[in-house]
Formats: C-alpha cells, structure tokens, sequence
C-alpha cells in the first residue's frame, strides 16, 4: 500500500465523465487529501492493510487539526497493482472506519483521471508519503 497525503486548504475537481459541465465541479474545503495506491501483496493482508491506512490518516489529521478527509485512488504510485474491485473495496471500507470515527470523509469517483486543482499547506507534515 502507498498512500500520499496532502494537508490542503482547498480541493477542486471535475470527473472525467462530466468534464464539460461546471456544476459538475466538486468544491472541497480544508482536508485531508489521500491519493491511494493498492497493491498486489495488500490482497493477502486486507485487515492488515485497512488498520494501518486508518492508522496513518487518523495520525496526520490529529497532528494537522482536520476533521475532513478526501480519499483519491491514485493508481501511479507503484508498478504493483491489485485488482481495482480490491483497491476500491479498500477505499469504500477505509471511509466507512473513518466516518465511524466522526470524520468527514469524501470518495473521488474511482478510476476517472480527473481535472484538479489544490492548495497545499506550506509545513513539512502538510505532505506526508507512507508505503506498508
């Protein structure tokens, strides 16, 4: 599993399906962005797998202050792929845990390459990269 986050201010993007529709545009306020690659050896490790992604997200919120959540499958950042039913079955349970927890949680459609735009905060723990 590879997972980047983003402590951002603000996150926009439009689904590739809906590229010419503005109302189509999602607006997102201060997050916590998490682009997610799942791999082939998570498949043998799904509850392994989940505990540490619920883990680290929950870590970097406490220490950025954010309650919002942005989870984003984000399939480059490995040359290891799972199955994409698995890398978003771990995405949907992952918000799920989260959400359990009182987090906002916000799921990027799966699989669309999408138009964005971001604003990342400028300390060092506003980007942070964990592999397991």
């Amino acid at each position: 599993m590879k997972i980047l986050m983003f402590h951002v201010s603000h996150f926009w993007y439009i689904a590739e399906e809906d590229e010419s529709k503005e109302s189509a545009k999602e607006t997102l306020g201060e997050s916590l962005l998490v682009w997610i690659q799942s791999e082939r050896h998570d498949q043998d490790d799904r509850s392994g797998v989940l505990r540490k992604m619920v883990k680290n997200i929950r870590w970097l919120c406490d220490k950025v202050n954010v309650d919002s959540v942005v989870l984003h499958s984000f399939a480059h950042l490995s040359d290891s792929k799972s199955r994409s039913s698995f890398a978003k079955s771990i995405i949907v349970e992952t918000a799920k845990r989260l959400q359990d927890r009182g987090f906002k949680v916000h799921i990027v459609p799966f699989g669309q390459f999408n138009e964005f735009e971001m604003h990342v905060e400028a300390p060092s723990l506003a980007k942070v990269f964990k592999s397991f």
